[in-house]
């Protein structure tokens, strides 16, 4: 039986960390498949692609890890009165893995940032990952309930998009809920755009 999960914030010197934590645990994600659909050059292109977005997360956002350093979590405050522009991930990708991917990385931001809510300030959760060995263990959700329970106590709502119907129904049995629609890659998967409202207590 699990012992109790105790999360930590993370700093910047566990940066290589949550990148390798990322780069393998989404190793076989369907929307990781489409995007690097070479399994050989994967590997090698996981962790140019998640380093910049751990880097933001440390940035602009918070990051979060299980204690054992099996899961992390990655957290970004999103005012919707900024009216920030998007980057351009294609152009930011293409020297790192090259142009065929870069190109695929451009379609999904661009759809993302099209449906992601703009109406109510809230956190956003690009991505959280447990290493392959780990997953399925309760990781994931202790790093969800920890974060979860800071944003009951502060009134805030969350969002993310599931990669698939089976972190979908994680993400439903603690508190979220779909909204309509879904984020379609061409010829590829779908994502689940997914809203928590905060609890009250």
């Amino acid at each position: 039986m699990l012992s109790k999960v105790c999360v930590v914030r993370s700093d910047r010197s566990d940066v290589g960390e949550v990148v390798d934590i990322m780069s393998t645990a989404f190793f076989d994600d369907p929307v990781c498949r489409w995007f690097f659909p070479d399994e050989r050059q994967r590997e090698t292109q996981h962790p140019p692609f998640f380093w910049p977005l751990v880097e933001e997360a440390y940035t602009n956002g918070e990051v979060y890890l299980t204690d054992d350093r099996a899961g992390a979590a990655l957290w970004l405050p999103v005012d919707v009165s900024a009216h920030t522009r998007p980057p351009d991930l294609a152009r930011m990708y293409e020297d790192s893995v090259g142009p065929s991917s870069a190109a695929r990385i451009g379609v999904f931001g661009a759809l993302n940032a099209a449906i992601h809510p703009t109406s109510i300030n809230h956190d956003y959760l690009p991505f959280i990952a447990v290493r392959p060995e780990w997953q399925g263990s309760g990781r994931g959700a202790a790093l969800l309930d920890h974060r979860h329970a800071w944003l009951d106590e502060h009134s805030r709502p969350a969002y993310l998009t599931a990669s698939n119907q089976r972190s979908a129904k994680l993400y439903e049995r603690l508190g979220y809920r779909r909204l309509a629609g879904t984020i379609d890659m061409p010829d590829g998967p779908s994502l689940y755009p997914m809203w928590r409202n905060p609890i009250s207590s």
